[in-house]
């Protein structure tokens, strides 16, 4: 198992950045390579026990369904998702912490690898690093932008 964790700072308000995560449209604006993400469960996003499904794209030739279940949803402090990518299992989620006149986004990331994706664990924390990098790099410029929006 890989554990990752990477903090950034944006100028967006609590409320302002914990909207827009708990928006599930916005989760295909920054996660890496995602092409689409879809609520799959009725009723309202931003609660514990909802589903997504995501699908990845690599090269516009590898395509990789991943499914998110909500697992954790704490007002303007905490959304965390449990997911399955293939043969590998994840535990994902931001922390928010007021700063200043901004907000503190700390995003972490377990992976979990099962079957033949085991044979990737020792890569699992640099693949981990870059996604965590990636990931929070995107939401620092699409929060800005929708907020400028």
């Amino acid at each position: 198992m890989a554990q990752i964790d990477s903090t950034l700072l944006v100028r967006q308000s609590l409320t302002e950045v914990f909207a827009f995560l708990n928006a599930p449209e916005s989760h295909a604006r920054f996660i890496p390579n995602m092409e689409e993400f879809q609520q799959t469960s009725a009723g309202v996003f931003g609660k514990v026990g909802a589903t997504a499904q995501g699908m990845l794209s690599y090269f516009g030739l590898l395509k990789i369904k991943v499914q998110y279940e909500i697992i954790e949803h704490e007002l303007n402090h905490r959304l965390t998702m449990k997911g399955e990518m293939g043969p590998v299992l994840f535990k994902d989620g931001y922390v928010l912490k007021k700063n200043g006149d901004g907000t503190e986004i700390k995003f972490w990331l377990d992976l979990m690898p099962t079957g033949w994706a085991k044979l990737l664990s020792p890569f699992a924390g640099l693949i981990g690093k870059i996604h965590a990098w990636e990931t929070l790099r995107n939401l620092k410029r699409e929060i800005q932008k929708s907020v400028v929006e």
